[in-house]
């Protein structure tokens, strides 16, 4: 890492990256959403984070656009390296102002009901767009990690019955199928903390 891709100072943690990296992808005129913590701090309880986690709308078969982009924008990368994990799996890790920012394409039908349903919020000093709560919940119950889990129960906990918990469930059967683990998972939170 040379000296232009450290923070500024101390206080480039991820949310001031993110304002930033959001005023950027904005003034490229490129459709997003930040996903993970940065969103999850509106719909749940907010937690700490290293990194920041970007969909840009572009067409999953051409990652290069997406890399014209980010490098266009200042981020570092090996690219090489990030083609083919575009193409392999719709995700790439890249680095922007010394902080790892996780690309995501979207790779599945499901991201353009999520795009239309993303929020526009504001961080720091601008407004940026994020997952709306439902979004969230789903792409958490999709990487089903043991934090991811514990982040879903959070949003069920500080959204109560603002959650649509049909409308989640109704995605995750329609992506997975009702025999895959994270329905059960699903059902069991949603009987345990009640709207």
């Amino acid at each position: 890492m040379d000296s232009s891709d450290k923070p500024t100072n101390d206080v480039d943690d991820a949310a001031t990256v993110a304002e930033s990296l959001a005023q950027e992808l904005d003034g490229a005129g490129q459709a997003y959403a930040l996903g993970g913590a940065i969103a999850l701090a509106y719909w749940g309880t907010p937690r700490g984070t290293v990194d920041v986690d970007v969909t840009l709308f572009v067409p999953p078969d051409k990652p290069s656009e997406c890399l014209w982009i980010l490098q266009r924008i200042g981020c570092r990368m090996e690219t090489s390296a990030a083609v083919e994990s575009l193409r392999d799996s719709g995700f790439c890790q890249v680095t922007w102002r010394g902080v790892r920012i996780d690309v995501f394409l979207p790779s599945l039908p499901f991201y353009e009901r999520a795009r239309q349903r993303r929020r526009q919020v504001t961080l720091g000093d601008r407004k940026v767009y994020i997952w709306d709560a439902e979004t969230l919940a789903v792409f958490k119950m999709m990487f089903f990690r043991r934090k991811d889990i514990a982040d879903v129960e959070q949003i069920f906990r500080t959204m109560g019955a603002e959650l649509d918990r049909r409308w989640v469930r109704t995605q995750l059967v329609e992506i997975y199928g009702t025999r895959d683990p994270r329905i059960a998972q699903w059902d069991e939170l949603d009987a345990e903390i009640p709207c």
